[in-house]
């Protein structure tokens, strides 16, 4: 006879591993919510998402009040730094297939398509519709299920995306495999080892989960990307074009929300039309190359 008075227990929880060289970081955490390997030394939140959860983070709220004040205005700045990282870019390859993941509402695509044959994906429907609106191959999905060739692209980009990947490490997997031998992988995220991150600590402007999951540092984007056939040719660490709008918008009102910081932010809106070149040396630009 089956008894029914003993609830079947929870399964055991998942404990949080490190994706660069699986060991459990349960028991250590470096900031509240944010955890490093012990054995490594990688820092990632302490968070699951599932693919559900990323793509509510990333609808249309997130480029319009969440994480941007207005995506669309900020274009001229965006274009600005998508334009020098295009000048680096064609050092390493001068043409051929480019494909973007995470390329949002397609500006960088709309540059880059003057010298490459261009794809991208993302997994903002919003964002996709703009895209193709404004004449870019994109596609609506999850970079790591889409039928991509291998071997068929010189180029693949991914510009302040790594950090926001659930698995960033099977995406630049996937990435190696669709390269040429040759081909380049080109990235930008924060720098965790950067003199600004450890001088701010948790209070460093990239930390923030559940948008920002993994902060890499030089030691351990080398390796992810040695651990995928990719050999990095390229390291600095680049200066953004910001709208001031933006900045301000950072700094008063995202994640601080209070009506005299809403009330202060009004009234200086009006006054800073324009943007700025910022240089914090806290944002990596690596390039590295297929072997």
């Amino acid at each position: 006879m089956t008894s029914h008075n003993n609830p079947i227990p929870d399964a055991a929880p998942v404990a949080p591993l490190c994706i660069l060289c699986g060991h459990d970081a349960s028991d250590h955490i470096l900031y509240p919510g944010i955890l490093q390997c012990p054995f490594c030394g990688f820092v990632f939140a302490d968070t699951k998402l599932s693919a559900a959860d990323l793509q509510k983070l990333y609808q249309r709220n997130y480029f319009f009040g969440n994480e941007y004040l207005n995506y669309l205005e900020d274009k001229p700045a965006l274009q600005k730094n998508f334009s020098t990282r295009i000048r680096a870019l064609l050092k390493y390859s001068s043409g051929g297939n480019l494909f973007e993941v995470g390329c949002a509402y397609g500006f960088f695509l709309e540059l880059a398509n003057r010298y490459w044959k261009t794809e991208g994906c993302d997994i903002s429907a919003p964002a996709c519709d703009e895209a193709r609106h404004q004449g870019n191959n994109v596609t609506c999905g999850d970079f790591l299920h889409l039928p991509l060739k291998e071997d068929h692209y010189d180029v693949v980009a991914m510009w302040d995306t790594i950090e926001h990947l659930a698995r960033p490490d099977l995406y630049v997997q996937k990435a190696s495999t669709l390269l040429k031998r040759g081909g380049i992988l080109c990235a930008t995220t924060g720098d965790i080892g950067s003199a600004m991150a450890k001088m701010r600590k948790h209070r460093w402007r990239l930390i923030h989960p559940p948008t920002h999951l993994y902060y890499f540092d030089r030691k351990s984007i080398e390796r992810l990307m040695q651990k995928n056939g990719l050999e990095i040719i390229r390291f600095e660490h680049c200066g953004y074009s910001r709208s001031v709008q933006q900045i301000l918008y950072s700094l008063l009102v995202l994640n601080r929300e209070t009506d005299l910081r809403k009330k202060i932010y009004a009234l200086l809106k009006p006054l800073f039309g324009f943007s700025v070149y910022v240089n914090l040396y806290d944002i990596m630009f690596v390039v590295a190359r297929k072997k």
